[in-house]
């Protein structure tokens, strides 16, 4: 099997049909496995489009995206939801909780389909919500969680099928400098357990301490 958890080889992305926008062209990288890798440029560059592609959340135009060895690129949506599930959990700068919901519960939600007992479930959400220091407020809803507490249960939800992928959209875009750095120390301890961690980000800070450094203009890799 190969060294390389993920590989996107001549990735294309068009959107419109009478007017074009050319999102991705002709993208190539290469990431290994248990590697913490960062993808940097301007904005509507094309660095969330591509972390979109990688994740199976939306389909290359042209070329082709290789997930721990399978051609993902044309796979039906029900397969693409099965990797999703199985293979790849997700941190959006938006944070994407359920407001009608605890933290514990917004965690046991990304289980539902994992076909595990619901006292089983619970009891992974706890050990999550322990990894991230906020076992305290399992029972708290978002509306009473700050920006940085936030954002831990939005990573704790991203361990729940213990995926060998996480993918990160401005993790701590919205945070502020302390929070930030709270966050930073768990996705970096997270990184240490041997998880594959792809973080878009603009923070200079979290791109001068990754293993491998992408960086996109107009929808083009360049050498950095």
């Amino acid at each position: 099997m190969s060294d390389w958890i993920i590989q996107a080889d001549k990735l294309e992305k068009t959107y419109g049909t009478k007017v074009k926008t050319h999102a991705l062209r002709g993208v190539s990288l290469k990431i290994p496995k248990g590697s913490l890798c960062c993808i940097t440029g301007p904005s509507g560059h094309g660095k969330s489009t591509l972390l979109q592609l990688i994740g199976g959340l939306d389909k290359p135009t042209g070329g082709r995206i290789f997930i721990d060895g399978s051609d993902i690129s044309l796979l039906s949506d029900n397969k693409l939801s099965e990797i999703r599930g199985g293979k790849i959990g997700f941190v959006f700068q938006s944070f994407n909780l359920l407001e009608n919901l605890t933290a514990l519960e917004n965690i046991q939600t990304a289980m539902m389909f994992a076909k595990t007992s619901q006292k089983s479930e619970r009891k992974r959400a706890l050990e999550l919500l322990g990894m991230v220091d906020l076992s305290e407020k399992a029972n708290s809803k978002p509306s009473e969680l700050s920006g940085g507490q936030l954002q831990r249960v939005a990573i704790a939800r991203s361990l729940a099928n213990d995926p060998d992928i996480l993918l990160m959209d401005e993790p701590t875009g919205n945070l502020d400098s302390q929070s930030e750095q709270d966050v930073l120390a768990h996705i970096f301890d997270i990184h240490k357990m041997g998880k594959t961690i792809v973080i878009v980000t603009h923070s200079k800070d979290i791109a001068g301490r990754a293993e491998l450094l992408f960086e996109i203009h107009d929808g083009q890799l360049q050498n950095v």
